[in-house]
């Protein structure tokens, strides 16, 4: 398992990386998102979270227009989040 609890990917080995991430705001739906940052392939899938429960966001520095662009593609949410844990920027402390 990797630090995240996630298993290590099929093909390489290395520690698979999570995100979350509400549909809106006010949901338990989301979306879940794992992805082998060396193989670059990802899996997503709808999940379900207690809206009591607070979820960090990635996105939140962004403005609307970057936002948008980025929950329209879950290839270039997959990229934008793996280049803020290469940073050390994510997760938050």
């Amino acid at each position: 398992m990797s630090v995240s609890g996630l298993p290590h990917c099929a093909t390489c080995g290395v520690p698979l990386r999570d995100y979350v991430h509400r549909v809106r705001p006010e949901s338990e739906r989301c979306i879940g998102l794992a992805w082998c940052p060396a193989c670059r392939t990802y899996a997503g899938a709808m999940v379900h979270v207690p809206r009591e429960e607070d979820l960090p966001d990635a996105l939140a520095p962004l403005d609307e227009f970057d936002r948008e662009r980025l929950l329209k593609s879950e290839t270039k949410l997959v990229d934008h989040i793996d280049r803020l844990i290469r940073r050390g920027t994510w997760p938050p402390a």
